[in-house]
């Protein structure tokens, strides 16, 4: 019993002063631990300021995304966590759009058309009321059309493909979402 006792107080104290990736990973030639697979970086959305979005969109010719959010808004707080960590939205943002955020409650400033203003003022010129609020715009800065209060990730993705392509100018939002229905069901029979 006292080997017993002997031998796991030495083995305790063995765990104890080992180094943390003794027992996790094997050092590589350079000393850096091996990656877990589970340690990749995570794709992310790269957001800007309103005023450098715009001029990032207008240079590279995409879309912008105006979205406007406050620090306190649940439903906010939700779009972040369920529409905009999606793998599928993350993608198709990052390739084709210019993210952009605009605190509604915030007095940071911005430079419009020459102008110093506040984001909450940027939120009043685009009629926000509510939040989220999410403005999508052309290239050049025109207005298309809003889409308020949250959005579940596939509509989202639905909206993203058909703004992105501009079909909006050729064929309803609806319209459109039945034909990539179709597309994604061929099979599908129709219920009588």
């Amino acid at each position: 019993m006292r080997r017993y006792l002997i031998c796991l107080l030495v083995l305790a104290f063995i765990i104890s002063v080992a180094p943390d990736n003794v027992f996790c990973s094997k050092p590589t030639a350079g000393g850096d631990k091996e990656k877990i697979p589970s340690q990749k970086k995570k794709a992310e959305l790269v957001w800007y300021k309103y005023d450098e979005g715009l001029a990032k969109a207008a240079k590279e010719k995409k879309h912008p995304l105006v979205h406007f959010y406050t620090n306190t808004c649940g439903w906010c707080k939700r779009m972040d966590r369920d529409t905009f960590s999606n793998k599928a939205i993350i993608e198709v943002m990052n390739e084709s759009y210019v993210p952009i955020r605009v605190n509604g409650q915030s007095g940071e400033k911005v430079r419009v058309d020459g102008k110093q203003i506040s984001e909450r003022q940027v939120a009043g010129k685009y009629g926000v009321r509510g939040y989220p609020a999410t403005w999508f715009l052309k290239p050049s800065g025109e207005r298309i059309a809003p889409r308020r209060g949250y959005v579940k990730p596939d509509e989202f993705l639905y909206i993203l493909n058909w703004v992105k392509d501009d079909l909006y100018e050729e064929t309803s939002f609806q319209e459109f979402v039945k034909q990539e229905q179709k597309k994604q069901n061929p099979k599908k029979k129709e219920s009588k």
